[in-house]
């Protein structure tokens, strides 16, 4: 892929060569969450924001599985917890976060600095991201 970039001169892929990460695997969703539970994978992107927001979801992930009274889904109990001042982190879809629907941005941007403000996490993933399928399925109701 690197040589047939530079050989059509796509700058984009050039300039980002360091960013990119090579590993096999065969392309569908069982494979990739293989791939970012390799240990050799994840220190090759630990100190980028995929890697930085694999590591947090992952963390997530494990409490939600060993004490899923510790999470909370939905709009308005998330917003209750954050006057309580009881969220550590905070992760929302991008399809909530970008919302074509001004009034959802803004409400779920106020509640991503309330947290911020707080000393929590706030995180956007992508709503593709395989571990957010995963937790959504945990919830049985979107994440957001």
């Amino acid at each position: 892929m690197i040589s047939e970039a530079k050989r059509m001169k796509m700058r984009s892929v050039e300039e980002n060569i360091g960013r990119i990460v090579v590993a096999a695997g065969g392309g569908c969703n069982d494979d990739l969450k293989d791939l970012l539970g390799e240990s050799t994978d994840m220190n090759l992107m630990k100190d980028s924001k995929v890697g930085l927001q694999i590591m947090v979801l992952r963390k997530v992930w494990d409490m939600v599985s060993s004490d899923s009274d510790r999470a909370c889904y939905g709009l308005k109990s998330v917003e209750s917890a954050q006057e309580m001042g009881a969220i550590e982190t905070l992760l929302i879809s991008d399809e909530l976060y970008r919302s074509d629907e001004v009034a959802t941005r803004k409400r779920y941007g106020c509640l991503m600095k309330a947290v911020k403000d707080s000393g929590g996490d706030a995180l956007v993933y992508s709503s593709m991201n395989v571990l957010v399928e995963q937790l959504q399925a945990c919830s049985n109701s979107p994440v957001d």
